[in-house]
């Protein structure tokens, strides 16, 4: 051995391990390959834009007797808002579970040295994504043909943003329950329903009786609604939303739901590989 191998000490026989990928690379990763499926799907997004403005035209229609009522348009749009987020988020985290399941991909990929709570990661990622692009499109497109004007302040990304995080558990939820129960077709579009007709796209939460303000208040996106209104609509600071704790209610219902649909969802992956249900049926 030469002087200056033995001034560095004995030599591993064996080459060095490569550099693990850093997480952030990971997930970034698996993100973008969900978003690259979503493209190669991207000839829906057109109808997706279109059901979602007729539909948005439908509920003005409805709560207005037959006409356009003005004065309803911010109110209801931040509700309608809420509810495409949810729609989009959870219907492509329960058909995109399925898809892959049925194709036999769902499985495959869970075979790769990725931890499996980084691949729902990135599907999540990618579906909320999507769900934002698509509702910022209609939103916007309303606001600028309906002429609807909002107080645009800071504060109301915050709720803005626990809303986003209380749909992503939602979806979380119901992706979790497709990989359980056969019938999740009528379960989604039941709670997706539930969602659009107590979550203030139709009436304010306000007017209905106690107890369904309670369930209301139970459900995803309608907490966010309330605070949001109040911030862009009613022209109140955050603070008055956190003092009457609607913005406290809205922070644990965020938390909570993202943990349990979380929970569900991964405790769902590992149940469905444990018994070899993770692909073709």
């Amino acid at each position: 051995m030469s002087e200056s191998a033995a001034a560095f000490g004995p030599q591993s026989p064996w080459p060095p391990a490569p550099p693990r990928p850093s997480l952030p690379r990971m997930l970034g990763n698996e993100t973008a390959k969900s978003l690259l499926v979503l493209w190669a799907h991207r000839a829906t997004l057109v109808p997706e834009l279109l059901v979602l403005v007729v539909f948005f035209l439908f509920v003005q229609f409805f709560i207005g007797g037959g006409r356009l009522v003005d004065p309803l348009y911010a109110s209801t749009l931040l509700g309608f808002a809420s509810y495409a987020l949810a729609y989009i988020v959870t219907l492509k985290m329960v058909a995109g579970t399925l898809e892959e399941m049925n194709a036999g991909t769902l499985e495959q990929v869970h075979l790769s040295p990725l931890p499996a709570w980084a691949l729902s990661v990135g599907r999540l990622a990618a579906a909320v994504i999507e769900a934002i692009s698509l509702t910022v499109l209609v939103s916007g497109a309303m606001i600028l043909v309906l002429g609807i004007h909002f107080a645009y302040r800071w504060e109301a990304l915050v709720p803005v943003a626990l809303t986003i995080l209380d749909v992503a558990g939602f979806g979380l939820l119901l992706g979790g329950l497709a990989l359980r129960v056969p019938s999740i077709g009528a379960i989604l579009h039941v709670m997706q329903g539930i969602v659009l007709f107590l979550n203030g796209s139709f009436v304010p939460v306000g007017l209905f009786p106690a107890w369904l303000q309670l369930v209301a208040r139970l459900l995803p996106t309608t907490l966010g609604v309330e605070v949001t209104r109040s911030v862009l609509l009613l022209g109140q600071p955050l603070s008055a939303a956190w003092f009457d704790h609607r913005l406290l209610w809205l922070l644990v219902h965020s938390a909570a739901m993202l943990v349990i649909g979380a929970a569900l969802y991964q405790s769902s992956i590992r149940r469905a590989l444990r018994d070899g249900k993770l692909g073709p049926q």
